[in-house]
């Protein structure tokens, strides 16, 4: 009897290593009691990993073996081989997977099916690019249009569950993302003229020594519109409109970020001397190379535009409409809009680029509290390895 219960539990033990160590079932990757990732999804993440780590390395065609180059995970600033990152990240991905899964279900979401049908459709186009390729690898359509499309959607759901609802657990109030913007964006607005014209055959030629002082005229004049006049912003992009006879808002507008602008030196330079609610006349370059800028520094609270997400009929930003032209081309009739000015931002994006690294520790944190069962069968069988003989392949065709 004693004997039949060391063998019953060997036995035991032995199918719970079986079964921990995939069973050579290849049909899933990673799982827990509540949901299950294909093997393509691991796949996928691995090929990821390892083009972002061949990325890296600066001559990664000049190397002996890729696999053994050095690389930084910008993450955690720790050096790893090509090989050991592509691993790591195909793991720490699928972990993440894993854990927005468990959360979807967690907080009874159901699939945004207008998102996701925008994004299904656009990975469908990928995918018949990369269709022979990620199916050589044992990628799946199936497995691609998770990753590429389902995961991205309830990813986006999920945050929303935890930072956009009010009873959320990590729920931003309107004041800390005001706070937030406030501390790290500048509101900027401006409108340019090149001093080169085009003459009847395309060739570019320099404006005339009159149209030149016009629109310095013009120009000086603007900013003391809003500086001296105390004139809005729009009515001096009016005047702008009617000086020129143009037939849309010429205005390029959003936000900046104060420690790495990437706005042109001189514009970024003229904002950041600008008091808000004030303007200048910005002279960039000289002769015929020289382009004459209007900019202006936006009162912060009177763009404040992202506390609500924006309906996308309503979110058209001056940069958009500048590619728009008027109805007609007779100015004298033509009514052209002139758009209020916008931080470029909605909730969302802006909870994005205020959390969004918080979010994705939040993801590995709460993946490392789950009981995931890792199938080693397909961790063993596919390494970075199969993605360099692709490559050494496609180069001999």
């Amino acid at each position: 009897m004693q004997n039949m219960k060391k063998l019953t539990a060997f036995s035991l033990a032995a199918a719970m290593l079986t079964v921990f160590s995939g069973c050579g079932d290849q049909t899933w990757s990673y799982k827990t009691d509540n949901v299950s990732l294909s093997a393509g999804t691991y796949i996928f993440n691995l090929m990821n990993g390892y083009y972002e780590a061949y990325g890296k390395v600066s001559t990664p065609d000049e190397v002996d073996d890729i696999l053994k180059e050095q690389v930084t995970d910008s993450d955690t600033e720790e050096t790893k081989t090509v090989e050991q990152f592509a691993l790591d990240k195909a793991d720490e991905d699928t972990l993440k997977m894993i854990a927005v899964e468990e959360l979807f279900k967690k907080y009874n979401l159901e699939l945004d099916q207008e998102e996701y049908d925008n994004y299904s459709s656009y990975s469908g186009q990928v995918w018949g690019q990369m269709k022979k390729t990620c199916e050589s690898y044992g990628i799946s359509e199936e497995s691609f249009k998770y990753c590429y499309a389902e995961y991205q959607v309830k990813s986006s759901q999920v945050f929303k569950a935890l930072y956009s609802k009010e009873d959320g657990e990590k729920f931003v109030s309107d004041d800390e993302l005001i706070g937030y913007y406030k501390d790290k964006y500048t509101g900027y607005a401006y409108f340019s003229l090149s001093m080169t014209d085009y003459d009847n055959d395309g060739n570019a030629v320099p404006k005339s020594d009159s149209d030149v002082k016009k629109a310095e005229k013009y120009f000086k004049a603007y900013a003391d519109m809003i500086n001296k006049d105390k004139k809005s912003y729009s009515d001096v992009v009016k005047e702008h409109i009617e000086n020129y006879e143009l037939t849309s808002d010429p205005t390029y507008s959003g936000s900046y970020d104060k420690e790495k602008s990437n706005l042109s030196e001189d514009v970024s330079a003229s904002l950041d001397k600008l008091k808000e609610g004030q303007a200048e006349f910005v002279k960039s370059g000289e002769g015929e190379s020289a382009i004459y800028y209007l900019v202006y520094k936006p009162v912060t609270d009177d763009i404040i535009d992202f506390l609500e997400d924006e309906k996308e009929e309503n979110s058209e930003t001056a940069d958009e409409a500048v590619k728009e032209a008027a109805e007609t081309n007779d100015t004298a009739e033509a009514e052209v809009e002139v758009f209020d000015l916008k931080t470029g931002y909605n909730r969302t994006s802006l909870l994005q680029d205020m959390k969004g690294d918080e979010y994705q520790d939040y993801l590995k944190e709460y993946a490392n509290g789950l009981n995931v069962q890792k199938n080693s069968v397909i961790i063993d069988k596919f390494k970075p390895e199969i993605f360099v003989k692709d490559d050494s392949d496609s180069d001999e065709k």
